[in-house]
């Protein structure tokens, strides 16, 4: 405001001084002497030479007057025409800010109507177009929002935002084949799409194609990481969970020892408490006459997650008596935490009662906690209890869901 309050002044002080300047020219003019005779065709007339400058210069005046006339009225509809789609323009943003507030909103005949309006006011069919794909999908023509989404992909700057709308259809009609299409084609435009690549390892997980799961869950947790400097408990069981199962892939249709041996080895860097690595991990030192390596893994293994497997394991590959195995066994339990250390002795004192060491096996469960739940495998998401870990939940699907942990509250122990 101030400074258009200065612009206004300026123009009033230049129109001042230029009327000032005006008068003084035409007050110098009156007062030159001088006349005007102008004959023709037997007329004649006489008149100052002031005057006839006076009028030279008002003739001059009224020519550009009517010169900036004309013009104005040349350009009145082109100024009437502006002004009309620049009233037709606001009224489209208009509704397209209504429209997508009433997507985020859940309403899908106010996002309708809305997008119908935009796409008759706006020439932006990109945007109208993925407005009325939302709308659509919202309100659940999913025909017409395939329609809409498979418009926006035969533009280079809406391809990605249109296989992303495809990919989220399918995945909705429960369309694995066309939602991993779609996925793929999004992530091969933006390669470093987290919410591509979120989509496609859900996909192959359930596909059980692990290896090209193990590929874009590496873009997730470096995408989670850039946002919040973190990856979920979840994402990184995931990621464990896919070595260990790429792993058992290799080792069942390829023979590739190797390899699965390196992707058991990087679940184990990942979590050296994993279970179904550490087992198959064994599994395969033995067939490879590693023993050595077996028994190694086996007793840090116990260290940090006891588990009567492992002691079955333990005691069979250390080929000593009974007693000294149970005394081996013993040195193992962890010192914390608590529910560990009353795991491990639960574990021993089974072992030496099944060994017939009735007197250390009476001594280590006076050591134990009666009362502290057993560790099993429970989801961290539907919270059910299994006895085998699996790679989806059996009681909800979930992915890398299960957990070897101590129950977080009652829930039925399910039979696999």
């Amino acid at each position: 405001a101030c400074r258009r309050t200065k612009l206004m002044f300026v123009r009033l002080l230049s129109l001042f001084i230029l009327i000032m300047l005006a008068a003084s020219a035409a007050s110098w003019l009156m007062a030159q002497p001088g006349n005007l005779s102008i004959e023709w065709l037997g007329w004649q007339m006489e008149m100052p030479s002031s005057l006839a400058v006076t009028l030279v210069v008002v003739f001059a005046l009224i020519l550009v007057f009517f010169d900036r006339l004309q013009r104005a009225l040349r350009s009145m509809p082109g100024w009437l025409g502006g002004r009309w789609r620049e009233r037709r323009d606001t009224a489209g943003h208009r509704a397209l800010t209504l429209g997508l507030m009433a997507v985020s909103a859940g309403e899908p005949v106010e996002a309708r109507k809305q997008a119908a309006r935009a796409r008759r006011l706006l020439n932006a069919p990109q945007l109208t177009g993925l407005l009325s794909a939302q709308a659509a999908h919202l309100a659940g023509d999913h025909a017409a929002a395939r329609r809409y989404f498979t418009a926006l992909t035969d533009d280079q700057d809406t391809a990605f935002l249109g296989q992303i709308g495809l990919m989220r259809l399918a995945v909705d009609a429960k369309d694995s084949p066309a939602a991993l299409m779609a996925a793929r084609k999004a992530l091969d435009l933006k390669p470093q799409s987290a919410l591509a690549a979120t989509q496609l390892l859900q996909l192959h997980a359930d596909q059980q194609n692990w290896t090209a799961a193990l590929d874009v869950i590496a873009i997730v947790i470096k995408d989670r990481k850039k946002q919040t400097g973190t990856v979920p408990e979840l994402l990184v069981r995931q990621h464990i969970a896919l070595y260990y199962l790429d792993g058992l892939a290799a080792l069942e249709t390829e023979e590739d020892t190797a390899r699965a041996t390196g992707q058991f080895l990087a679940a184990l860097r990942n979590d050296p408490a994993f279970l179904p690595a550490i087992f198959a991990l064994t599994d395969l030192y033995l067939k490879n006459d590693s023993k050595r390596k077996a028994i190694k893994l086996l007793e840090t293994s116990f260290a940090l997650v006891p588990h009567a497997g492992i002691a079955d394991w333990l005691l069979a590959l250390w080929d000593d008596n009974d007693g000294n195995s149970i005394a081996r066994l013993i040195k193992l339990i962890p010192k914390k935490p608590e529910p560990l250390q009353q795991a491990a002795y639960h574990i021993v004192s089974d072992m030496a009662a099944s060994k017939g060491l009735d007197g250390e096996a009476k001594r280590l469960r006076a050591l134990h906690d009666a009362s502290m739940a057993a560790f099993g495998w429970q989801c961290g998401v539907c919270k059910s209890r299994h006895d085998s870990w699996h790679s989806h939940c059996p009681a909800c699907g979930q992915f890398a869901g299960l957990k070897w942990q101590q129950p977080e509250k009652v829930t039925p122990l399910l039979g696999d």
